[in-house]
């Protein structure tokens, strides 16, 4: 599982936060900063007892003035992992990276599972 954990740190570190950033270097870097973060955050689903080998998530939401993430919406294809995930991050504080508190965030997460990494 902690192999699992590690691929799973991996792949989302890979993932993006696309969001409308002026060309502001702070703003590239907070955003990467808050990806880094909520990758610590969410806990991997177990795919194997789901019958999958990798899936992904997307993510919309805010962070609010305490800092805290604002789940809007998590698209996936199951509602366990939705839900997984939504209760993962939702209402957890963030660092105050100098986030635009009205801006809208959306974050595509990908899972693999262990043995699906053998095969590639």
């Amino acid at each position: 599982m902690k192999t699992f954990r590690i691929v799973f740190s991996a792949l989302l570190l890979t993932a993006f936060v696309t969001a409308s950033f002026a060309s502001a270097p702070d703003s590239a870097t907070a955003a990467k900063d808050l990806r880094r973060e909520i990758s610590k955050m969410i806990e991997a689903p177990n795919l194997d007892q789901l019958g999958m080998k990798e899936t992904f998530v997307f993510i919309n939401f805010k962070v609010n003035e305490n800092n805290e993430i604002i789940v809007l919406n998590v698209l996936g294809v199951t509602d366990e992992i939705c839900e997984q995930v939504k209760e993962s991050i939702n209402h957890r504080k963030v660092e105050g990276l100098g986030l635009d508190k009205a801006q809208e965030y959306n974050l595509r997460v990908n899972f693999v599972a262990e043995g699906a990494l053998a095969k590639r």
